[in-house]
């Protein structure tokens, strides 16, 4: 919840697509699966302006990671639902959530060391004004984070935070009875606004980087920093941040835990439906 942007969410969204899949359709999914290495790419693009070597380089290696991530990674993903599933049948815990998003930050700290040597050749070879661009786009982004900052009140936020979630919920279970509206707007202003420690922690992972990158022509320190910067950045978190993260993620595990408490035995079927639905796109896709 919340506007959290992060500089390595370009590589992020491997991830953030099997995330956004599980509220589309089993056509979708695949469809977009099947284009990530070109959405990859466009995103990327948004960023540095490669040229024609730089280009084929990087298609080149996003289209091999992607047949990776194919191969090796969605079947895991589909085990992890798969416990999720049966979870949901059988009585599902707090601890199993956690386990399931601690299995996909695991599988995200995979790609990144799967990504780095690529990465680290790519990004050595970024010319001066690639770069300078780069980080002028990135200031951009965090001024516009700043001015929204200062625009939004908690309680819009509050209310927003809970109309997204109500949306994304019935989304899986269907419409929502009176007892899980009142757990989502009591859950809402409950969460840590995190939004100004987010933009402190984004700055400080950008000045890292710029750093980094005066000296891209050592490989090794370049992917050793970069190992940090994308597959554990919360190495650069405040101890404030730190509390806020944990303090929002526990929150977030309850009320989910608390939601499937409510479950009607219709809204159950639903959601088990629509894993199972996902979970088989997934191991298509794999195969």
């Amino acid at each position: 919840m919340g506007k959290l942007k992060q500089h390595y969410k370009t590589f992020r969204t491997l991830l953030a697509v099997l995330a956004i899949s599980i509220f589309a359709s089993g056509c979708t999914i695949k469809l977009a699966y099947n284009f990530l290495d070109w959405g990859l790419y466009w995103q990327m693009e948004d960023y540095v302006k490669f040229n024609r070597d730089q280009s084929s380089l990087v298609k080149d290696e996003l289209s091999k990671l992607v047949d990776w991530h194919r191969s090796d990674e969605l079947p895991k993903y589909a085990d992890q639902l798969e416990k999720l599933s049966n979870g949901l049948e059988n009585g599902l815990t707090v601890e199993q959530l956690d386990d399931t998003y601690n299995s996909l930050s695991i599988g995200w700290q995979r790609i990144v060391i799967k990504t780095l040597p690529a990465a680290t050749d790519i990004m050595s070879k970024l010319t001066d004004q690639q770069v300078n661009d780069f980080f002028e786009i990135l200031i951009e982004e965090e001024q516009d984070d700043a001015r929204d900052i200062e625009r939004d009140t908690e309680e819009k936020l509050s209310e927003e935070r809970a109309e997204y979630l109500s949306k994304k919920i019935s989304d899986l279970i269907g419409k929502l009875n009176d007892e899980q509206k009142t757990l989502i707007v009591q859950w809402a202003p409950r969460i840590q606004p995190t939004a100004q420690l987010s933009l402190d922690h984004t700055i400080q992972w950008r000045i890292k980087m710029q750093s980094t990158m005066v000296e891209r022509q050592n490989k090794q320190q370049l992917e050793e920093t970069l190992l940090v910067l994308f597959a554990n950045p919360d190495q650069l978190w405040s101890d404030e941040y730190r509390r806020a993260i944990e303090k929002n993620q526990h929150l977030v595990m309850q009320l989910i835990f608390d939601i499937n408490q409510t479950l009607t035995d219709k809204q159950r079927r639903k959601l088990v439906r629509k894993l199972n639905s996902f979970i088989e796109d997934l191991r298509d896709l794999s195969d």
